[in-house]
């Protein structure tokens, strides 16, 4: 063992995706109900790239904040899961 040396772990699966499978693995966790903190651990704790994705995802119409402040996916957000990803 190495001294000073600190191993980091990566999630795999998500540094394998591509900005679409990104996009498509939020909405699919948030129609799991799924929270936020939940997608920040699995994209490496990087809150300000889960964030970009919210914001891009809701103005896009896929994702809506309802009263309460959560992220909801939209009617329009499950369809477009189903086409570009019908498996999940």
């Amino acid at each position: 063992m190495e001294r000073g040396k600190t191993t980091i772990t990566k999630n795999s699966y998500i540094d394998n995706l591509s900005e679409m499978q990104s996009a498509l693995f939020i909405l699919k966790c948030l129609s799991e109900g799924k929270n936020e903190e939940y997608l920040i651990q699995q994209f490496d704790n990087d809150e300000q790239l889960v964030r970009i994705w919210m914001n891009l995802l809701t103005e896009l119409k896929l994702l809506m904040v309802n009263v309460v402040g959560e992220y909801v996916i939209t009617n329009k957000g499950k369809d477009y899961l189903q086409k570009y990803n019908p498996h999940w």
